[in-house]
Formats: structure tokens, C-alpha cells, sequence
């Protein structure tokens, strides 16, 4: 969709008609001042030759000012009702994607209600919500993107927006981060997981409790090699949250892990990987 393309449009006829009594108004207007104008330039050259008296000349001006103000009022009153009749197509003000519609035909409206959301088109932006702990690393840290829909590929993103204030009910702080290197498997409505890493630092996952393990050595998870076989990857453990902990070491986002019954199995034995939406 091109700027400028329309994209609802109420009912014009009460704001025709008020159009066409505007135009009217100012019509009527500029002839009650031509001739109050007239009147005017009379009562001058009577005045300079001693035909009238200074009160009459006034009572002429003072006409003469009030045709001039409503002409001027009547103006106005038709560039807002041109304006008004303007407005009653709503324009794409960018290049862009309707991305929701939020209006019916026939619904009645109010001035200023959100009737149409549009995504312009252009450089790409993830909308996420930041816990506390990852606001100081918003801007410094080194942030990622990956597609629910296509784990494999690591976008590079940039910050370009973060709330001053938490949200009241999550606590978290909105930020929206542009998308440096998108590609066509980047689309609008997608959802994505952002990973901010600091310089130096090392990667932390978040993982259920349950894919924990510890044999009295510290806690580690079983890690699904490319051949299908288990491996045990000692993390070192952050800190637990509700139903998670979040954990470094030698895991990434990529890797497969052992959610459920880890304490039945050994390294080197070969399992088939079942997702969630397959259990």
C-alpha cells in the first residue's frame, strides 16, 4: 500500500452541507464588506469636504471593522469545514501494511478513536519486553534475534526504543529493537526470542527446572548431539526463578536439551528428539 491511499471514508453528507453553508457564510460576508468598504470611501470624501460631521464618519468605520471580522470568521469557518470534509477519508500516511482494522461499516466514531494500524514498511523492529536485570545491558550488550519459526538463522538487532517506565502489571520495560539484516523469512506478526549478550560475557539460558541434573558434582543438562546420542553439559547455575533457572555453560540457544526424566539416563545413549507441539 502507497502513502496517500485511502483507506475508510465516513459519511459526507452532513459535512457537505456544513461545506456548502460555510461557503455560503463567506460569500454573503465578502459582499457586506465591499459595500461597507463603499460606504466607507464615501463617508471620506464627505467628511474632507465638510458634508458630514465625525460622529456619522464612526458609525461608517466602525461597520467598515465588523464586515472585515466576519468575513474573516467566515473564512475560517470554511477552511475547517473544507478540512473537515478532508478528513473524512482516511489516508495511509506512509507506505505500508494494514495490519489491523479496528472500525465496521456503519459504526459510529469519535474524534481521535484508532480505526486502522499500519505497519510502515522499511527497516524491521521486534517489539519485546526487558526483565529489570537486562535494562542496564539494553543498549551495550550485544543483542540477537531468532525466529521461533526458523532457529537456525541469528538476526543482529539494535536498539532504537526503551520505555522510561515498567509496566504496572509485569514489571517489565517495553523496548523495540530494528532488525539490522532481515531477509524474506522475516515477517510482520512473527515471533521471535532476543538474546543480549555483554562484551566479555558469558551466555545465559533459561531452562525448566526439570532438565536439571546433579550427580553431587554440580548441576549439569542433557545435551542432544547432531548424531541423536546424550551428552552431559555442566551450566553453572544463576539464579531460580517461578518454573525456570537460569543457567551458563555449555549450551546455547541451538542446542536440544532433556526437559522430563533426567535422571534415568546415561551418556552416549541415542534418543529421538520429540518437540513440545509433538508431545
Amino acid at each position: 500500500m502507497k502513502a496517500g491511499a485511502p483507506l475508510a471514508a465516513l459519511d459526507e453528507n452532513d459535512l457537505k452541507l456544513q461545506a456548502e453553508q460555510a461557503e455560503a457564510e463567506f460569500a454573503a460576508a465578502k459582499m457586506v464588506l465591499a459595500q461597507a468598504q463603499g460606504d466607507e470611501k464615501r463617508a471620506l470624501a464627505l467628511r474632507k469636504n465638510g458634508w458630514t460631521t465625525d460622529a456619522a464618519l464612526d458609525r461608517i468605520r466602525a461597520a467598515a471593522q465588523e464586515a472585515r471580522g466576519r468575513q474573516q470568521r467566515a473564512e475560517r469557518a470554511l477552511e475547517l469545514a473544507r478540512n473537515s470534509l478532508e478528513y473524512a477519508t482516511l489516508r495511509a500516511d506512509g507506505d505500508g501494511v494494514v495490519t489491523q482494522t479496528l472500525v465496521e461499516p456503519g459504526q459510529v466514531m469519535i474524534a481521535g478513536q484508532t480505526a486502522i494500524k499500519l505497519a510502515h514498511s522499511g527497516e524491521l523492529e521486534a517489539a519485546v519486553a526487558l526483565p529489570e536485570d537486562f535494562v542496564p545491558l539494553a543498549d551495550k550488550g550485544t543483542a540477537t534475534l531468532t525466529l521461533w519459526s526458523n532457529k537456525g538463522k541469528t538476526y543482529q538487532a539494535k536498539l532504537r526504543e526503551l520505555s522510561p517506565a515498567a509496566d504496572a502489571a509485569t514489571r517489565t520495560f517495553a523496548a523495540r529493537y530494528s532488525i539490522l539484516d532481515p531477509d524474506q523469512a522475516v515477517q510482520l506478526g512473527m515471533s521471535a526470542t532476543l538474546a543480549i549478550a555483554a562484551p566479555g560475557s558469558q551466555t545465559v539460558m533459561s531452562v525448566p527446572l526439570s532438565a536439571l541434573y546433579n550427580q553431587g558434582d554440580g548441576p549439569s543438562v542433557w545435551k542432544v548431539e547432531a548424531d541423536g546420542r546424550l551428552k552431559l553439559a555442566p551450566v553453572k547455575l544463576i539464579r531460580y526463578a517461578s518454573d525456570a533457572a537460569l543457567v551458563a555453560g555449555e549450551i546455547s540457544e541451538k542446542d536440544q536439551i532433556v526437559m522430563l526424566g533426567v535422571h534415568k539416563l546415561e551418556a552416549g545413549r541415542k534418543v529421538r528428539v520429540m518437540t513440545r507441539q509433538s508431545l
